[in-house]
């Protein structure tokens, strides 16, 4: 079974296990598949957690070194400077892209963790899950799969991520 390309689903998750049952079988089965893979990990799920999890599902080392598989801190992805810039992540997502198609890979999937995003920055992320939905779909060779910690998000905020997304990512492996 392939990623479905040209989508970007959401999924809330209860904590750090959840979290991970989620993204390393959807990051796994992008390998499998020869897509480039980035996972966003949040401070809060634990990057280094997050690494030996997945490492315990398969040998990281080949796809690191051949830079199918990028694992980065969602704060760094996120944040400048502690502030959440839109331009800037935008920026960084088409690099991404521009760096992994001009390594050979035809296609993308990600996980993006919204452990980190705090109230004040609500409004201006989900303006940015807006525009990085358009770029997914005119784009049409990425998966991406935005997590967000449900303990964390208001109705409200559950509705705007609805809005956001083509719907809830729901993975039979």
């Amino acid at each position: 079974m392939k990623t479905a390309q040209g989508h970007h689903f959401y999924q809330f998750y209860k904590g750090r296990e959840d979290f991970f049952r989620l993204a390393i079988p959807f990051l796994r089965l992008g390998l499998a598949h020869g897509e480039a893979c980035l996972w966003i990990v949040s401070r809060a799920v634990g990057i280094t957690e997050a690494i030996h999890a997945f490492s315990r599902e398969c040998d990281l080392g080949p796809f690191l070194d051949r830079g199918q598989l990028a694992i980065l801190p969602a704060e760094k992805w996120y944040l400048d400077r502690g502030q959440f810039s839109e331009r800037k992540v935008l920026q960084k997502t088409e690099t991404f892209i521009g760096d992994k198609m001009r390594l050979g890979f035809n296609s993308i999937c990600g996980v993006g963790d919204a452990g980190w995003l705090e109230v004040e920055d609500w409004l201006k992320f989900q303006n940015y899950e807006e525009k990085v939905h358009g770029l997914i779909r005119d784009f049409g060779k990425i998966t991406a799969v935005c997590a967000y910690p449900i303990q964390r998000c208001s109705l409200t905020q559950t509705k705007d991520v609805l809005t956001h997304h083509d719907g809830v990512f729901q993975h039979k492996l």
